[in-house]
């Protein structure tokens, strides 16, 4: 198997070597025989980043946000953050559903203590503005009226997890 074959692969999993590992175990095994770089590996994470956002310009799909999201959450680079914050702009924000979950990748989907989310990648390279502008916009997303109980309790949710995180990045004036 050529580098280029093994790139196919990697693309096709989104650069995740587990989901390489369990779905396709002969092309990791040749991937591994390759002896790709790190180097390589961030260059082509970096490729596919920019191809999900050509994609997601074109049709504002919450799943190519979350898929670049993802491809970045381990590297926080500067300008894959503002692509990011670019990339907000761009989802199609069809349903409470999709704000929901947009609003959980930049918050953040794990435990407060453990810093995750677009707010504290931002907060962490000392882009305080642009954390409180994240969090400014969340809140626009999430403080919705809505009368359908499956998605209220997760918007409050998020409105709570709004207010904790702006406490530890000193933002408490949320626009009403």
């Amino acid at each position: 198997m050529t580098s280029e074959e093994v790139k196919k692969i990697f693309f096709k999993y989104d650069g995740s070597l587990f989901a390489m590992a369990r779905e396709e175990k002969e092309a990791y095994e040749n991937y591994k025989l390759l002896n790709i770089s790190e180097e390589t590996v961030e260059k082509w994470r970096q490729e596919l980043f920019l191809d999900l956002w050509e994609q997601l310009k074109e049709n504002g799909s919450s799943d190519l946000f979350n898929r670049m999201y993802d491809l970045s959450e381990n590297k926080h680079k500067r300008e894959n953050l503002l692509i990011l914050k670019k990339a907000l702009h761009e989802v199609n924000y069809a349903n409470l559903n999709v704000n929901a979950c947009i609003s959980e990748t930049v918050l953040g989907r794990k435990a407060l203590s453990e810093r995750s989310g677009m707010i504290f990648w931002a907060y962490d390279l000392g882009e305080q503005e642009m954390a409180k502008e994240l969090l400014q916009y969340v809140w626009k997303l999430i403080t919705v009226q809505t009368f359908d109980e499956k998605i209220k309790p997760r918007l409050e949710r998020n409105i709570k997890k709004c207010y904790l995180i702006g406490s530890k990045i000193n933002y408490s004036t949320f626009p009403i």
